[in-house]
């Protein structure tokens, strides 16, 4: 008999000390008794009091709690337990002290802080009484010191701390050792849901010791898991654990079976300015992110979008992107001697250029490569080669997490690094025109280049890129102006007395694409062997009646022309035509004539004055007509941009065509 009344007072001290950490929500004021434990709880984020700490400004520290159908058991925690006493009835109505195990008293003094104090007398202060509210969220502590300083938790800055603002709350839990915490067990862990190409191995990790695992696929039926599960079809993975009757809850995951990705069109990056190549693609990219720019845009500030892609053991792969993949031109020198480069948006013909402030913006027609703007510095970095601008260095291209785009800042972003077009060295072939020009007679090549188609003339296509030009005597095929060629045709490259021609191609077309710059006829003032199969035009020669037989270039060479006969009548010309050689000279090749007109005493849409003709200008064109001042082509004549005498909102369109297609 002693032995059973024995073994039940164990079991009675047990439960004692183990129903001792048990807590159960006050919902009401009647809860409230002299002597009792309390804990302070914000139920949304599963959090309790713990020690008051801190230094200028003390709180209560957080501690996790686990609330299970209402019920919080506190043991092994540091949750701070406070012991309720009656402190008198003021204006605000009955007030309580809550005093911790060493007799100190819960305190508020002054700001947000919560302290406590333990000194005699300390009762009868104003701030250790505590006025207890009746909410919707449960039973709060408002402080008789100052009604509005309510003891709440903060959940931007973890603590538990005196108020006067909306906080999370903080309510009453009372010890209760008639409850007993339900019997849980911990649900298993399975892997987030995700996508997979082929198969995918799903291990569930059990986190209830002595626990068995239980799963089920889609809608089927639970049963044992003892290994992982392979997926090859897309399923919904359902795992729950299992302790004697008791079962966690379950848990779910979604694995997508996706097509495989076909990683197309390899950049690689660019690690020193040595490898920077005219002619050939780059990409701008921010490696942390994987994202890559696309397409300019924006509204008043104009900026690169951001295009996610797969970046693979140092590649990145653009096939079926918006990526803007940027043809590099060469720029001209800074004040500090470094080399600039201009970058050709998507062989549009307009150029990526900074403005003004951080906006990132595109700039097209004559000239578009010389505006400051427009040239770049390439600049060595630890993250790779970065571009600065040349109108000012401290504008760097980089990318913006916080509002996601590519654009132009002096402050520190994310960097945004040159990436170029990665060809295999076998199926590289000549990507230039010098290079095939410069091969032995004879010698086959396949050419995967950018060409451009200057002008079909006598039979010929004569082409041009950034390296140079070249000349095919025999083809297939109809081509225009200013059509770029699809790379990877074939020819044998041949010559007579230096004068280069392509013969015997094939596999000749369009791209589709157009480079009107590179086609267009350049101004001839002076005259090399580079510039033999070259489209080009001299500005102003005056003819008599008798016929032109050569032409004395602004630097002082004379340069025969071929082809005399088919002048035009007396007058002055602008004339159009293809550089040949004929033995050791250069010779000139009339193609066209131009009744050459002067050109009038003002830039014809450089509104602004600045003897440049871009963005700037539709701006000062804007301002001009929203200021209300009489304006008319006799007053500026630069601004009557479509040349009906008149000026108005047409000459602002008229402009604005003008720097997207470069022609008027």
């Amino acid at each position: 008999m002693k032995k059973i009344v024995s073994l039940f007072a164990l079991a009675l001290l047990t439960m004692s000390a183990w129903a001792a950490n048990t807590y159960v929500k006050v919902t009401s004021l009647e809860q409230l008794v002299a002597g009792q434990k309390y804990i302070l709880v914000n139920e949304e984020n599963s959090r309790a009091m713990g020690a008051i700490a801190g230094t200028s400004t003390t709180y209560g520290s957080y501690v996790g709690v686990t609330i299970t159908d209402g019920i919080i058991d506190i043991e092994d925690t540091d949750v701070v337990e406070l012991t309720a006493d009656e402190g008198g009835t003021y204006s605000y109505g009955p007030t309580w002290h809550f005093t911790y195990d060493d007799g100190a008293y819960m305190f508020w003094n002054s700001g947000n802080s919560l302290s406590s104090i333990s000194s005699d007398g300390a009762n009868l202060l104003s701030g250790v009484k505590w006025v207890p509210a009746l909410t919707t969220d449960g039973v709060i502590l408002k402080n008789n010191g100052d009604i509005s300083r309510i003891l709440q938790y903060n959940a931007s800055s973890p603590r538990f701390a005196c108020y006067t603002s909306a906080q999370k709350p903080a309510v009453l839990y009372v010890q209760d050792a008639s409850v007993t915490p339900p019997v849980t067990v911990a649900a298993p862990t399975l892997p987030e849901s995700q996508e997979f190409e082929n198969s995918l191995s799903v291990s569930i990790i059990n986190n209830e010791e002595g626990a068995d695992l239980m799963y089920a696929l889609n809608d089927g039926d639970f049963t044992a898991y003892n290994e992982a599960l392979t997926i090859t079809e897309t399923t919904t993975v359902h795992a729950k654990a299992v302790k004697g009757e008791v079962e966690s809850e379950v848990v779910s995951a979604t694995y997508t079976k996706v097509e495989p990705v076909v990683l197309t069109k390899p950049y690689v990056k660019v690690n020193s300015v040595d490898e920077l190549e005219v002619g050939k693609k780059y990409i701008l990219v921010n490696e942390e992110r994987k994202l890559a720019m696309g397409e300019i845009t924006g509204g008043s500030t104009h900026f690169g979008s951001s295009i996610q892609i797969p970046i693979v053991e140092d590649v990145a792969y653009i096939g079926g992107t918006d990526v803007v993949e940027l043809t590099l031109g060469e720029g001209s020198m800074d004040v500090l001697g470094h080399d600039t480069w201009t970058f050709e948006i998507n062989g549009s013909g307009s150029y990526i250029l900074w403005n003004t402030g951080n906006s990132l913006d595109a700039v097209t027609g004559d000239g578009a490569t010389g505006a400051t703007g427009a040239q770049w510095i390439a600049d060595e970095t630890e993250d790779g080669i970065v571009l600065l601008n040349k109108s000012d260095n401290a504008r760097k291209l980089q990318y913006n997490a916080s509002s996601p785009r590519f654009a132009c800042y002096t402050s520190t972003q994310q960097p945004a690094v040159l990436y170029v077009e990665y060809v295999p060295a076998e199926e590289e072939g000549i990507t230039t025109l010098s290079q095939a020009n410069a091969l032995e007679d004879g010698e086959d090549f396949t050419f995967n280049g950018d060409a451009v188609v200057t002008i079909c003339w006598k039979g010929s296509v004569y082409l041009r890129d950034e390296s140079g030009y070249g000349q095919i005597t025999d083809y297939d095929g109809t081509f225009e102006n200013g059509q770029v060629l699809s790379q990877g045709w074939n020819a044998t490259k041949t010559s007579v007395d230096g004068w280069v021609k392509f013969i015997d191609a094939a596999g000749l077309n369009a791209s589709g694409e157009t480079n009107a710059e590179l086609a267009a006829a350049q101004k001839l003032t002076t005259v090399d062997e580079s510039m033999v199969n070259a489209y080009v035009y001299v500005e102003n020669v005056s003819k008599s009646f008798l016929p032109i037989r050569s032409i004395t270039l602004p630097d002082g060479t004379i340069i025969p022309l071929t082809g005399t006969g088919n002048q035009p009548a007396m007058g002055n010309y602008n004339i159009y035509g293809i550089i040949w050689k004929a033995g050791d000279a250069l010779v000139f090749e009339p193609v066209a004539w131009e009744k050459y007109v002067e050109p009038p005493m003002f830039l014809r849409g450089d509104v602004n004055g600045d003897n440049e003709v871009d963005i700037a200008d539709v701006t000062a064109l804007i301002d001009l007509l929203l200021s209300g001042e009489t304006i008319s082509p006799a007053t500026n004549p630069a601004a009557d941009c479509n040349l009906d005498n008149s000026i108005d909102i047409a000459d602002v369109t008229a402009l604005a065509d003008y720097l997207l297609s470069g022609a008027w």
